[in-house]
């Protein structure tokens, strides 16, 4: 199969991306390009990121980067041994978190201006929970984006904006971005 070309507008140019049929391998291909990813959100010096589902960091590493010492990472998973290897890559920045998303999110309301929801939602009995979760805990004006992995994106879609949020855009049509109203 040949790969689907999206073109994106990037700084005022329109540029082809070649992106993979197959969910395997566009979960490969944004993995590989998780910066641009990330940009694309954006992710700023200062800001504080929450990454739910976190897994090994393969979004909470870069984000780190991108946020310096002025910012911070709360990056959640259900398994430690993903937050013990987040932890031993000793950035000061990155704040391991342990949760399953069967209870609150424990942060602070409005404390976070980006939310992370990256092939998490199909592991969630309650995945609506969270995505209400994350609307508490990202400020007025902030974002969520989303990969919505093995879920129907129009049912996320729907979903994220009756919890609150509104479409902005997406990263090659993979990743939606919504602001928190």
């Amino acid at each position: 199969m040949r790969p689907r070309r999206v073109h994106r507008p990037r700084r005022g140019t329109v540029e082809a991306m070649e992106i993979p049929d197959s969910e395997r391998e566009q979960k490969r291909w944004l993995a590989e390009r998780a910066k641009e990813v990330l940009a694309c959100v954006p992710i700023r010096m200062g800001d504080t990121v929450v990454d739910f589902g976190c897994g090994t960091g393969t979004y909470a590493l870069p984000a780190a980067g991108m946020v310096g010492a002025e910012g911070e990472v709360h990056a959640i998973d259900c398994n430690p041994e993903r937050l013990r290897s987040l932890e031993e890559a000793d950035l000061p920045s990155v704040n391991p978190i342990s949760g399953d998303g069967s209870s609150e999110i424990p942060l602070d309301d409005s404390s976070c201006d980006v939310g992370l929801l990256y092939d998490v939602l199909q592991k969630l009995d309650e995945g609506r929970s969270v995505i209400a979760q994350m609307r508490r805990v990202i400020r007025t004006g902030g974002v969520l984006s989303i990969y919505p992995m093995h879920l129907n994106a129009q049912q996320i879609h729907r979903e994220v904006v009756e919890e609150g949020f509104s479409y902005r855009d997406s990263f090659a049509g993979l990743v939606p971005h919504f602001i928190r109203e």
